[in-house]
């Protein structure tokens, strides 16, 4: 059953989701968990019926209520995931919660943070929102990623954000041929290349002079890095295509790639790299009252008509 709120944007409802948060996964890799932490323990002391895991960085936390355990074991147990930290926590988290069809929460306890939107001064009010059902799922693409070399597969990952492929910055050009469901689409020389998500697109393809592709457009975006060529522009497609990435690189160097900025190894010359839409997407938590463009708002510094007057809203 779904509860419809009042509309501002379009990523802005409130639902109401079948199941009930029973099991709460908090995950954290780095920084000063502590104050959050503090709220979390108060929620778990005002609600004994909901039961709090910890992941292992957080292992110094455990007691009155709060108990730590294993990566494989949150992955397996938890209706959720309360990710503490930056987009770069949020975005380990994500793995694990989307290998198990598990819903995340990013808590920023950082800067900037276009997947960890939810602000620490809100925690305690989200928290016992959550338990009350009062909250919306987000349901993103992720992308599937494939090397092969030959007929041999090297390896397969998966990314919220991008995969990209880089030469040695300042040293070595990427010269890349890419495919779209078997057509050549164009090749590319490149200081590196990024293959993105909606999610992705106010990540580093932002940074690379790319668009901003609202998160349930369902597209794929290329965004050149530094093209040797003007003519090379960033390409939106339908994320039906399934993509491929040729290592057609002069001297049969060996590229770099990543995927959500992992290093994933070598891309030799001849290599092929496949991407494509995975057929389960992430389940993202937006809070009740929060929606995209407000996040675009306050995290670029736009203006925007408030209550019918302009107001400019600044990062912070």
């Amino acid at each position: 059953m779904k509860k419809k709120g009042k509309a501002s944007g379009l990523d802005t409802f409130v639902s109401m989701p079948d199941a009930d948060i029973r099991t709460l996964g908090v995950f954290a890799l780095k920084g000063d968990a502590g104050p959050a932490m503090e709220i979390v323990r108060s929620f778990a002391l005002a609600h004994p019926e909901v039961r709090i895991c910890l992941n292992g960085y957080l292992r110094p936390h455990a007691g009155k209520g709060l108990r730590a355990y294993s990566d494989a074991y949150l992955g397996s147990k938890v209706d959720a995931l309360l990710s503490l930290g930056g987009d770069g926590t949020f975005l380990t988290a994500a793995r694990l919660g989307h290998a198990h069809g598990i819903p995340v929460l990013g808590v920023n306890l950082g800067r900037t943070g276009f997947l960890a939107d939810a602000s620490l001064e809100n925690l305690a009010t989200i928290l016992n929102e959550l338990l009350r059902r009062e909250y919306s799922l987000r349901h993103r693409i992720v992308l599937q990623v494939e090397q092969r070399r030959g007929n041999k597969v090297i390896f397969r990952d998966i990314a919220l954000n991008e995969t990209a492929f880089a030469g040695l910055m300042g040293g070595q050009m990427a010269e890349l041929e890419v495919k779209a469901n078997g057509q050549v689409l164009t090749g590319y020389r490149v200081d590196g290349l990024l293959v993105s998500t909606p999610t992705g697109s106010t990540a580093y393809s932002l940074s690379a002079g790319g668009p901003i592709v609202h998160p349930s457009a369902n597209s794929l975006l290329l965004t050149p890095m530094n093209p040797a060529s003007l003519s090379v522009r960033p390409v939106v497609l339908p994320d039906s295509m399934e993509l491929e990435v040729l290592n057609v690189t002069s001297g049969g160097h060996s590229l770099n790639i990543f995927a959500d900025g992992r290093t994933r190894g070598a891309f030799r010359a001849g290599d092929v790299v496949r991407l494509s839409k995975h057929p389960a997407r992430l389940h993202i938590i937006r809070p009740r009252g929060t929606s995209y463009f407000d996040s675009l708002r306050n995290k670029l510094g736009w203006t925007g008509d408030r209550d019918k007057r302009s107001v400019v809203v600044r990062p912070g």
